[in-house]
Parts: C-alpha cells; sequence; structure tokens
C-alpha cells in the first residue's frame, strides 16, 4: 500500500504499489527549493534503478519542462496509438508560468504529460488493491478461509472505502476500481484551466476539491490530489451510478469508458448537465480516448539531465 506523501523542502517519499501476481514497486522521489525535482524510476519486486532525472532547471518553468518532455521522446500521440510507455516522471507541482505557454496546444500537451504519469500510479495502486481483493473474494466462493493478514488486509481496506467486509464485497468490487485516464484528465484541465488556475498553483488542488467546512482543500503535492479525486469517485454516495456503469462494463469483459462516464458526473458540479457537457467536448476534442489505455513504463530509458 502506497505510504503517505510527505510534502516537505527536500524530501523524499516512497510510493509501494500493493504486491501482486504482476505488481511491481515504484519509489517516487520527490524534492524541491522552489521547484521540484523528479526522479523516474523502474519497478521491480524487491528494488528500484534510477533511470531518467529531470534537473530542477527544467521543471521550474512550463516551456523548460516542455524541452525536457521531447528529451525524453515523450509524446503523447506516441503514447496514444499504444507503441510507447509513459515514463514515470512525477511532478510535485505544476510550473506556475503554465500560462506563459501562449500556444494553447502546446500548453495542454505540457498539462497532460504532466498529469498521466500520475492518474496512472494512483490507479496502479487501486488496481493492485483489487486484484488482492478478488482473491479474497474468489477463496471465499471456494469454501476456503482466508488467511489472518488477507483478513486484517480486508477489514482496513473496508473501512477506508466505507463498506462492510463482512456483507457488502460486491459494493467492495464496484469501489476499489480504476478511474479511465480520460475521465480524470479532462476534470483535471477543466477544474484547473489547464493547470493555470490560482488554485492549483498554490494549493495543488486539481479537481475543485473542497474540505469538510466546505472551503478549498491544499494539498502537499499533485500525487495528493489525484488519490484524493479518485477515492472521491470511488466512495461518495453522489457517484453510486458512476461505479454501477463502470461495473457493468467490466462485466461485459470492457475497458470503463471515461466518456461514458462522465454522463453520470452532473453532482460534481453545480452547472449540472453543462459541466458533463464540457468533460465530454474535452475528452473528444483533445482524442483523450487514447490515453485510456496507456502503459506507465518501468523500463523507460531517457538520458540523464
Amino acid at each position: 500500500m502506497a505510504a503517505e506523501l510527505r510534502a516537505r523542502i527536500l524530501s523524499v517519499f516512497s510510493l509501494m504499489a500493493i504486491a501482486g501476481a504482476v505488481a511491481g514497486l515504484y519509489t517516487l522521489a520527490l524534492g524541491g527549493a522552489g521547484s521540484p525535482l523528479v526522479l523516474a524510476v523502474r519497478g521491480a519486486p524487491t528494488s528500484t534503478a534510477p533511470l531518467a532525472l529531470l534537473a530542477a532547471d527544467e521543471t521550474a518553468s512550463a516551456h523548460r519542462l516542455e524541452i525536457a518532455f521531447s528529451r525524453l521522446g515523450y509524446r503523447l500521440d506516441a503514447v496514444g496509438q499504444g507503441g510507447a510507455e509513459v515514463p514515470p516522471v512525477f511532478l510535485s507541482t505544476v510550473p506556475t508560468d503554465m500560462s506563459e505557454l501562449t500556444d494553447p496546444d502546446t500548453r495542454k500537451a505540457v498539462f497532460l504529460r504532466v498529469m498521466l504519469p500520475l492518474v496512472l500510479a494512483v490507479n496502479d495502486e487501486i488496481l493492485a488493491e483489487r486484484r488482492r481483493l478478488m482473491e479474497i473474494v474468489e477463496l471465499r466462493q471456494r469454501g476456503s478461509l482466508p488467511s489472518a493478514a488477507d483478513e486484517a488486509w480486508l477489514a482496513a481496506l473496508a473501512e477506508r472505502y466505507g463498506a462492510d467486509a463482512r456483507a457488502e464485497l460486491h459494493l467492495l468490487l464496484r469501489r476499489v476500481d480504476a478511474v479511465p485516464p480520460s475521465l480524470a484528465l479532462a476534470q483535471a484541465a477543466v477544474e484547473s484551466g489547464w493547470g493555470t488556475s490560482r488554485l492549483v498553483r498554490r494549493d495543488n488542488n486539481l479537481f475543485g476539491h473542497t474540505d469538510s467546512e466546505g472551503g478549498l482543500r491544499a494539498f502537499g503535492n499533485l500525487h495528493e490530489a489525484v488519490r484524493a479525486y479518485a477515492h472521491n469517485l470511488n466512495t461518495f454516495r453522489a457517484y453510486e451510478k458512476l461505479r454501477r456503469s463502470r461495473a457493468t462494463a467490466r462485466s461485459r469483459g470492457a475497458f470503463p469508458d471515461g466518456n461514458i462516464l462522465a454522463v453520470e458526473l452532473s453532482s460534481y458540479s453545480e452547472r449540472g448537465r453543462a459541466y458533463i457537457d464540457d468533460i465530454r467536448s474535452v475528452i473528444r476534442v483533445n482524442g483523450l480516448m487514447q490515453l485510456d489505455h496507456a502503459r506507465l513504463g518501468r523500463g523507460f530509458r531517457g538520458r540523464s539531465a
């Protein structure tokens, strides 16, 4: 399970996906004195090895970040066509000068390339938990008893997702599932103005999240914000129809469709149907559906900075 991120100057955090048959280990090193330092690593069962380093000056501005992404060969068209993995580079913040990228297409491309690895990493965490959950469900269906460790893990998971581990495994399976990248990317773009809003620059609040008192939430880094977003869609009562639609797609052997799931977001914004239309338009116009099958690279080998 992923360790809690600690957003401090010159700090390092580790992100560990739950071990499964095909799960890897990710270590996300974030730090920065005034700008994020991003270290890309490859997952391995017992160790990690650094593969590509973005220097602080490469992430200090949106323009330099665009050049760095090009240096790494990180192109959305290559990812969308299925021939290229997404470099596992994780920024702690969006560059504060995104609005200075005057070409809209360039600004969008930079923002999407910042966000995509984070969305995929969070989905990998969730899907690793889902695999272990399904193994436990299958054990019970065969009349076998899970181990004490599995039972303890299941109880903690159920508590986190607001379900009863003894009687509501069907509910838990609907909740512990990935969010289509196309949907997450479109909502991040709309809510943050493609990374230009004051809220995302000041508080890393990508999705317009509020706290229990109705105020706007602040996050230590972007990964925390993406995690909170996925957990929000996976647990709040308002999105039960979205989760049911996703489960229906799974039962048919289909991959959940971000454009279809967006229809169930009327409660996300006071704008209701107009908000849904905006999200679906962003997905369609920017070709985000092609990123729903993107893969986070584990063997990426870019040149070091």
